[in-house]
């Protein structure tokens, strides 16, 4: 179920950067989570120059959403997007004021992968 969806400006990450990111995303959220690395599904999305604004002003903003079920403690999140923050900002090497990060749960109730509705995280 995990979804990344990471937003750069265009050239930010050659396609290279994007399949080590991505496969550096999948170890840490397997192993963090101990789900299979299948689950992870990533999306890189670019946009163009001059697209991006942080403060009002143009700016190469970075940025990394994660959608995933709902049900772990604060803490687990907590300790989650400071890892992902850090793989983020070494794969951008963009500063801290351009790169924004979040998670957004769904209940299981409301998300499908292969053909199943999803169980609760507490029901794994």
């Amino acid at each position: 179920m995990p979804l990344y969806t990471l937003t750069t400006q265009h050239g930010a990450l050659s396609g290279d950067a994007k399949t080590k990111l991505a496969m550096e995303l999948t170890n840490l959220h397997s192993e963090f989570a101990g789900v299979p690395k299948n689950w992870v599904h990533i999306v890189f999305q670019d946009y163009a120059p001059g697209s991006g604004f942080t403060a009002g002003e143009p700016a190469a903003t970075a940025a990394l959403t994660l959608l995933m079920r709902a049900g772990r403690p604060p803490e687990y999140k907590r300790e989650l997007i400071q890892r992902l923050w850090k793989l983020f900002q070494t794969a951008t090497a963009a500063p801290d004021d351009q790169i924004v990060i979040g998670i957004q749960d769904v209940p299981a109730s409301q998300a499908m992968e292969m053909g199943q509705v999803m169980p609760d995280v507490a029901n794994e």
